[in-house]
């Protein structure tokens, strides 16, 4: 199975998960690259407006063309408890290329449920397996358990 990981990263939390995924399921990456300046504590704030407020946003154009593969895995960091804007426009500029999606988030407290919820309904798609992974995890090697494990999950299918 031809697989990608593609993934938005304001502070490089899901970047790190989106490597471990890389490296575990032998695959292809992308970074969805924001033309917005989401950095600094006002980037931040604006940010989590953008999300709760369900807005698109202008990304650079991708590399990976998400039709060529069998499964798209797709990561996004919870902003104010939403997909980020990024991966909300990333999934709805390439909804009608994805074949299988996996999903996951990573988060600073609660909320993945929603946010799958969200993504299940951007993408058209049930997701093989999901991953939620609080940043308290992240700082830890306990997240590497949880991605195989989701790794697994996405190759057993």
């Amino acid at each position: 199975m031809k697989m990608l990981v593609v993934f938005y990263s304001r502070t490089g939390n899901t970047r790190k998960v989106a490597e471990e995924l890389e490296k575990v399921l032998e695959c292809d990456m992308e970074e969805i690259i924001d033309t917005k300046n989401r950095s600094g504590s006002l980037g931040y704030l604006r940010s989590g407006r953008d999300a709760m407020n369900r807005k698109l946003t202008v990304l650079q154009d991708v590399i990976n063309d998400p039709s060529s593969y069998d499964l798209i895995v797709i990561g996004t960091p919870l902003w104010a408890g939403h997909v980020s804007t990024p991966v909300r426009t990333y999934m709805h500029q390439n909804q009608a290329s994805f074949k299988n999606v996996a999903f996951f988030c990573t988060a600073g407290g609660m909320g993945f449920e929603g946010t799958f919820k969200d993504m299940k309904e951007l993408s058209g798609k049930t997701p093989l397996a999901t991953l939620g992974l609080r940043e308290k995890e992240l700082k830890s090697a306990s997240y590497k358990s949880k991605v195989a494990e989701f790794a697994q999950e996405i190759q057993m299918k």
